[in-house]
């Protein structure tokens, strides 16, 4: 009976042992650890010369590429490279250009492993590294952008059920975030879902969402939304001494769906169900990648003389200025005047504005006439139409 037993049990070992033979046969022997975000100080005057964090270990990049032995004197080295060129754009919203870059890792084997990286720009001109993202191994990679705060990097993959030999062929979009100089990755977005950019709004009547893009209808936010409550709390941390219904600039990541059928939503064409806030920004816009203004966030109360400020990228002006409006909530001038450009405006860098406008408040009608427009207009001497662009940030007229 012991010796029953024994088989019994030395079979049962052999089988486990080979199910994890095969699962691990299934992976690459290559596959990289899990990313982990590690801070550290080391700065550069160039992103292609930064130090990345790969994995828990720092590279230094000397003009986009850096060799190290992965054991003490062997024949096979960790080689890191820049794939590409970096791609500069204010991803902190702290009025400087950050780059963003995608690196490429090689030990000699079958794999090739890209990662996207950041190189947190300074005011002082250096840069800092941060921790890298795994995109995958051997991928095609597309295009790096920085939209809004968030930094996308698109590539090709293969299907999950196709062997590394096949071609990538499946479009993918990985949105990352800084969270102080630690690069964070927005968690995967199932069917249907994707990440949008615009302004919510929450009241006690209202729960809505409008993206950006000119035109764009205003969205019912679902009761159910999973981000919900994380909602309700940025809007109770930040904006609970503003007026009712002021809107706030997000990041989200979400499902459009149909409106429901009875309740306050019922007004309402289509909603979202929000899964994720990811960015949250008091002052952001839809062009915050152009134009940010920091003397008044949406929603503000505002008096005559009304003194702007803010940056603006240099191709926003034209002979250092452009051209500011404040409308009544019809629409209606009441003031307008030009912004100066309070630096060299010759450059594709974030340049300081700032100007005044005298107004008489409109008359309070409905409850309307204390709300309005602040318009700031990109400056257009062609006065060809593919070249305007503008912001409307809604004010309130003291009262």
């Amino acid at each position: 009976m012991k010796n029953t037993h024994l088989i019994i049990a030395l079979v049962i070992v052999s089988i486990l042992i080979g199910l994890t033979f095969v699962v691990s046969r299934e992976k690459s022997e290559e596959t990289p650890l899990p990313t982990l975000p590690v801070q550290h100080i080391a700065t550069s005057t160039d992103p292609k010369s930064a130090t990345y964090i790969v994995n828990g270990e720092a590279y230094a990049l000397l003009n986009g590429r850096s060799e190290k032995e992965i054991t003490p004197n062997a024949a096979s080295k960790m080689v890191t490279t820049l794939f590409g060129e970096p791609v500069y754009g204010d991803l902190n919203n702290d009025g400087v250009d950050d780059a963003v870059v995608l690196l490429v890792q090689n030990a000699g084997g079958s794999g090739t492993f890209y990662y996207a990286a950041v190189a947190i720009g300074n005011a002082d001109g250096s840069y800092m590294g941060t921790n890298a993202i795994f995109l995958g191994d051997r991928i095609a990679p597309q295009t790096l952008e920085i939209r809004n705060g968030v930094f996308i990097a698109n590539y090709a993959d293969r299907k999950k059920e196709e062997p590394m030999s096949a071609r990538p062929s499946v479009g993918v979009s990985t949105y990352m975030t800084l969270l102080g100089d630690v690069l964070e990755e927005v968690p995967t977005l199932e069917t249907g879902e994707q990440v949008s950019e615009g302004y919510i709004t929450i009241g006690h009547e209202a729960l809505s969402f409008r993206p950006c893009g000119e035109g764009q209808e205003e969205y019912w936010i679902m009761g159910d939304s999973p981000a919900l409550k994380e909602l309700r709390d940025t809007y109770n941390a930040n904006l609970l001494d503003s007026k009712p219904y002021t809107a706030f600039f997000g990041v989200v990541v979400g499902k459009y769906v149909d409106a429901p059928k009875d309740g306050f939503g019922a007004d309402y064409a289509h909603a979202i169900s929000i899964k994720d806030l990811v960015r949250f920004d008091r002052t952001g816009n839809c062009k915050s990648d152009s134009i940010v203004l920091t003397s008044h966030a949406p929603g503000s109360v505002i008096t005559s003389p009304l003194t702007i400020s803010g940056r603006a990228r240099g191709n926003w002006y034209f002979e250092a200025s452009f051209p500011a409006i404040l409308t009544d909530w019809d629409g209606r001038i009441i003031a307008q005047g030009p912004m100066s450009a309070k630096g060299e405006w010759m450059t594709t860098s974030f340049v300081p504005f700032e100007g005044t406008l005298e107004f008489v408040k409109p008359i309070a009608g409905d409850g309307y006439g204390e709300r309005g427009f602040l318009i700031l207009k990109k400056d257009n001497p062609s006065g060809l139409p593919e070249h305007d662009d503008a912001i409307e940030i809604p004010l309130y007229f003291e009262r």
